[in-house]
């Protein structure tokens, strides 16, 4: 057999060509077909989730910034308490501010429109007394004052103070113009009618009578004497008479009235005694009913008005 007649038996014949070409057609019809089906239904997806993702997306920021507005509110609603306390802080700063600046302008208000009037008077102390340097509770206390004190009074305030004749002040609520009835009668010490007064060497021993009848009370200004300056930067508390000063016995007085050497009671004794005391000493400023007690701090009493008993 030759190589032609083998060519010609594996030449396909027309029918087998025919066949051939159809089952080709078909299978590229079926696959174009799938390829068609498969676009179709990639698109459909497609369109599908494309219509679908934009949702999720929007619902997904929603919710995301859902969470950041609370969040803003909620720092929003935890910063308003600070700015309302900052607030209230800041106005009940102002009103005590404004409260301080009005109490201290009512103050200099009430200092500057006190005044004072002349008005003479002997009150006395209805219970423990201060005596202070000013019209006020805020001054300083000068001295306190015992129940049934009297003080001789030169002015009043317009705040209810009495202005003392030392230049001090005491409440006007605390005080009476009714003497005390509770005075003790003064009990003569038992001495003669005449009374020797105490003598040293460097006085001589008299007698001397008061020229006011014993058990008559005579109303004297009583006021306060201290060591005497001797211009050398020492003191004397040698009197008149010879004696040395002691609080609590020696006085001065008129010695026309109350002659050296006698005794006197002092009703209601400023300082707090027994009332009796020995007429040791005279001064120039010390005449008619006057009594200068003498004290070792005279700063510290106020000149008062007392009934005066001659021994």
């Amino acid at each position: 057999m030759s190589i032609k007649d083998l060519m010609r038996g594996l030449r396909p014949d027309k029918d087998a060509i025919i066949k051939g070409s159809s089952a080709a057609l078909v299978i590229v019809l079926c696959t174009a077909a799938s390829i068609a089906v498969l676009h179709v239904v990639n698109n459909t997806s497609y369109a599908v989730f494309a219509d679908s993702e934009p949702e999720q997306t929007e619902a997904a920021v929603e919710s995301a910034a859902a969470p950041a507005e609370s969040s803003v509110e909620s720092a929003a609603s935890d910063s308003q308490p600070s700015e309302t306390i900052e607030a209230s802080s800041a106005s009940e700063t102002s009103e005590t501010s404004e409260t301080s600046e009005s109490e201290t302008t009512e103050a200099t208000t009430t200092e500057t429109t006190i005044s004072e009037s002349e008005f003479y008077l002997a009150v006395y102390a209805t219970a423990s007394l201060n005596v202070r340097s000013g019209p006020g509770t805020n001054y300083d206390i000068v001295k306190q004052l015992n129940p049934g004190d009297q003080i001789d009074v030169i002015a009043i305030t317009s705040n209810g103070w009495y202005k003392t004749y030392n230049g001090n002040y005491v409440s006007v609520e605390h005080t009476t113009d009714v003497a005390p009835t509770n005075t003790p009668t003064p009990t003569p010490r038992p001495t003669s009618t005449t009374t020797t007064a105490r003598s040293t060497t460097r006085a001589t021993t008299t007698t001397a009578t008061a020229t006011t009848a014993s058990g008559e009370g005579i109303s004297c200004r009583i006021t306060f004497y201290g060591p005497q300056p001797n211009g050398d930067g020492t003191y004397s508390t040698s009197t008149a008479t010879g004696t040395t000063c002691s609080q609590g016995r020696t006085c001065a007085a008129d010695w026309s009235i109350f002659p050296a050497g006698s005794t006197i009671y002092i009703e209601n004794d400023p300082l707090g005694g027994d009332g009796y005391y020995i007429v040791e000493d005279r001064g120039s400023a010390v005449k008619g009913h006057i009594i200068d007690i003498y004290v070792d701090d005279e700063s510290a009493y106020d000149t008062t008005r007392r009934t005066v008993y001659a021994q």
